[in-house]
């Protein structure tokens, strides 16, 4: 039967396969007692970091990252593992039993944001389980699509290994580590399919579109004819744009955009460097502390600083004071019980309770100014006061650093917007986090199954906020960014072109996509086109506007 159902896209391009409906696995019921728990555990162990090696050796820095964290998880869980074993628990029930506590206390924590973290425990659980009892993993047929209730990072790279064309899966979210993994691997995926497995069967024709979140089933030929071409430009595009990754992103009529990148890492300003990136328009900490066990000295990462300022040479690399708290606590500092860690102690709000931390970074950041080419960033600012205080921390530690450091902040929380005419005179620079900034105008828990689908960084109130922080911004003259994932959005570049963004900061491997797109376009006519879309109603009504501008510049068949 022909139909079309809707989820949320997490990562674009075109998959067309026949279906293959992956349900969950059976629970095993026979466990693996006294010495031989041991030594199933420790082989599992081993097989285990193999596997994760052997991914971190073959994927992108980003992917990398997310899976040496699995493989710090592995040696934590395995050790408890162990101790249970020892007090007579058998293998498997003693890896249950120490994830199954864990997920506790991230649920109990309150932190939407910590589900993440929960679906990473899980998936380690889970292939802990299929090493101790050697059950045979799922092999899937080379260009199918996997049809799933959940899908976790270890099983989408085996299926990458596989040949698969496309995921759809009935839970998840954009912002979960499965769907940055599809993302950087190229894997069409939409998420958030009600009732897929059962909706779906074995053999089913299925066309997923992961720019629009549509999945087409049995869909007749001209449908899928259609859908090859799509698939078919995207990839002539693709070889268009990385030809012209390292010219600069210059539009027809000649007005300059920065095309930025958002790192965690060294691996991550290699990629960028590598794509043509205009500098870093979001350094993210949180990496270099988030790994560790004690907190880093600000001379270590005052170095880490000046080899990453090194390799850009004169290009800017802008550090975001540390983001944590909430969802992200520090190993080494405690973090109160929250009911809603959206709304409480993260960001600069962290950094004031923990005033030593928010000193040692600061001390380390101006250290490694003497570059020249630094700027520096807070996150999750509210008030004015918060930007005075933290200039002021600033000045105490060295009254220069004013000369050799621009000054800025995020703008994500609301209040801001109604305080630019008093902020705008306090900074060099603003940043606009899109993520976090619609989240807070739609009331929304972006990684929540339940509303999630009113979360729309397209809507016409988020494009409304930035046009008003952009006019503040150029009334003024300091530079404006945008750093949130609205920037590597190819069908949102021309509105925030036409919107007057100076920078746009973007994912390392969204670089020459998004600059390509920008030398296609004319600034004038996109200015035009923002009058148009800043008056319509819902996100959907932008999209189809956006992707109708686009068309005229880059041809009819534009697969976004």
């Amino acid at each position: 039967m022909r139909q079309i159902i809707k989820g949320i896209p997490v990562s674009g391009g075109i998959g067309i396969g026949e279906a293959i409906i992956i349900q969950p696995t059976a629970q095993i019921t026979t466990d693996i007692t006294g010495e031989d728990a041991k030594r199933a555990i420790l082989n599992a162990r081993e097989n285990t970091i193999k596997m994760l090696d052997e991914f971190i050796k073959s994927e992108t820095p980003e992917v990398a990252g997310i899976l040496k964290a699995h493989k710090l998880m592995v040696e934590a869980i395995v050790n408890e593992a162990l101790e249970e074993v020892k007090k007579g628990q058998g293998a498997i029930a003693a890896i249950n039993s120490v994830v199954d506590k864990y997920v506790k206390l991230l649920k109990d924590s309150g932190s939407s944001l910590i589900q993440l973290r929960v679906d990473d425990l899980i998936d380690i659980k889970n292939v802990l389980i299929e090493n101790l009892t050697r059950k045979k993993v799922t092999h899937i047929k080379k260009e199918s699509i996997a049809v799933l209730k959940d899908i976790h990072p270890s099983q989408l790279l085996r299926y990458k290994r596989q040949g698969i064309a496309g995921i759809v899966s009935e839970r998840g979210s954009y912002t979960s580590h499965v769907a940055i993994i599809a993302r950087n691997l190229g894997i069409p995926a939409v998420f958030g399919v009600k009732n897929a497995t059962e909706t779906l069967r074995n053999g089913d024709l299925i066309i997923v579109d992961g720019f629009s979140g549509e999945v087409l089933v049995n869909p007749d030929k001209s449908t899928v004819e259609s859908y090859k071409a799509k698939k078919k430009t995207f990839t002539k595009f693709a070889q268009l744009f990385e030809k012209t990754k390292n010219e600069p992103a210059i539009t027809l009529d000649g007005h300059r955009v920065l095309v930025t990148a958002n790192i965690g890492n060294e691996d991550d300003l290699n990629t960028a460097l590598i794509n043509g990136c205009d500098g870093v328009g979001l350094f993210r900490t949180e990496f270099y502390y988030l790994s560790r066990q004690t907190l880093p000295s600000s001379e270590e990462f005052s170095r880490i600083i000046k080899k990453l300022a090194n390799k850009l040479e004169e290009k800017p690399l802008t550090i975001r004071l540390l983001d944590v708290g909430g969802d992200k606590p520090l190993p080494y500092l405690p973090s109160p019980k929250e009911n809603n860690s959206f709304l409480g102690l993260r960001g600069i709000r962290y950094l004031f309770k923990y005033r030593e931390l928010l000193k040692s970074q600061l001390q380390a950041i101006i250290t490694a100014s003497k570059q020249g080419n630094l700027r520096i960033m807070a996150p999750m600012v509210s008030t004015i006061e918060e930007i005075r205080e933290l200039k002021e921390e600033i000045k105490k530690i060295s009254p220069e650093a004013e000369k050799n450091l621009k000054f800025g902040i995020m703008v994500e929380v609301p209040s801001i917007l109604f305080m630019l005419d008093n902020i705008i005179g306090e900074v060099d620079f603003l940043s606009i986090g899109t993520n976090d900034l619609t989240q807070y105008l739609f009331a929304v828990d972006r990684t929540s199954e339940e509303v999630s689908h009113l979360y729309d960084d397209m809507h016409p109130a988020v494009l409304r906020a930035i046009n008003e922080i952009t006019k503040h911004a150029h009334k003024k003259e300091i530079t404006i960014d945008v750093c949130g994932e609205l920037a590597s959005n190819p069908i949102a570049v021309p509105i925030l072109v036409g919107l007057g963004i100076n920078e746009l900061s973007v994912s390392p491997t969204s670089i020459p996509l998004v600059k390509w797109i920008i030398q296609n376009i004319s600034y004038e006519d996109s200015k035009r086109f923002v009058r148009k879309v800043l008056a319509l109603e819902n996100g959907q009504e932008v999209r189809e506007e956006a992707r109708k501008f686009l068309q005229g510049y880059l041809g009819k068949d534009i697969p976004w």
